[in-house]
């Protein structure tokens, strides 16, 4: 996820949940975002959580997103990417999208208010043959760093008898109410975890986020995380 310095002037935090799954082969289950200031701009942090609703291995083909106050759109950009890039049937994978906003003509911040992210996305099928193994994650977070940071450490272990070359890391945070409040992700590109090998991978979340989740009485408390890789012969 591309980094920003940024410092929470103001404190948003958008919470919306997707209710029911539908007849859909990937379906949003919830979505947050953070608004934060960056010197004269607003930057809008989006975050959805995706399942795959589908019997079948599904990547992201195309999508947008709009921002909404109420009845106004406020801003609508394409999604870049889905983490992990192939979500196997039953997965759970992560959207995470920055929006900018900024200065009016006089110069002054244009701070949004954002009430709702909708988001509209078609999903592309893929074969098994191309698809990903999973590896096996376990995740704890630590507080109490000296920057107010949080961090969340994954410890990704390869079950497979070959080696899992690039394997994409990539989860999300929840309350103890089960609200996501952030996502994040990486690939490991250059490592490779031999077969039946354990690596560390850790995350470091931005002070301003934690600030703002504690302004608003929001404690993450869950870090849900997915790891996978390809085989050399996809």
């Amino acid at each position: 996820m591309k980094r920003y310095l940024v410092i929470a002037v103001l404190a948003a935090l958008l919470l919306c949940s997707a209710g029911a799954f539908a007849d859909a082969e990937g379906v949003i289950v919830q979505s947050s975002c953070n608004i934060l200031q960056s010197g004269e701009y607003y930057l809008v942090y989006t975050f959805a959580q995706v399942h795959n609703n589908s019997d079948s291995i599904i990547c992201l083909d195309q999508g947008t997103f709009e921002l909404h106050n109420g009845e106004q759109m406020l801003a609508s950009q394409n999604v870049t990417r889905m983490w992990p890039y192939f979500l196997n049937p039953g997965e759970d994978g992560y959207l995470f999208d920055i929006v900018s906003f900024e200065p009016d003509e006089d110069g002054t911040p244009v701070v949004p208010s954002v009430t709702a992210i909708d988001y509209n996305i078609t999903y592309m099928p893929v074969a098994q043959a191309f698809g990903s193994m999973d590896l096996s994650a376990v995740s704890e977070i630590e507080t109490g760093a000296a920057d107010g940071s949080l961090r969340v450490v994954c410890e990704i272990t390869n079950p497979s008898d070959e080696a899992a070359y690039e394997p994409n890391i990539s989860f999300g945070l929840y309350t103890d109410a089960g609200q996501m409040i952030y996502a994040d992700g990486m690939t490991l590109e250059g490592v490779g975890i031999p077969a039946g090998g354990t690596v560390l991978v850790r995350f470091d979340v931005e002070e301003a986020f934690v600030s703002q989740w504690t302004s608003y009485g929001v404690t993450p408390t869950q870090a849900h995380v997915n790891a996978s890789f390809r085989t050399e012969t996809d």
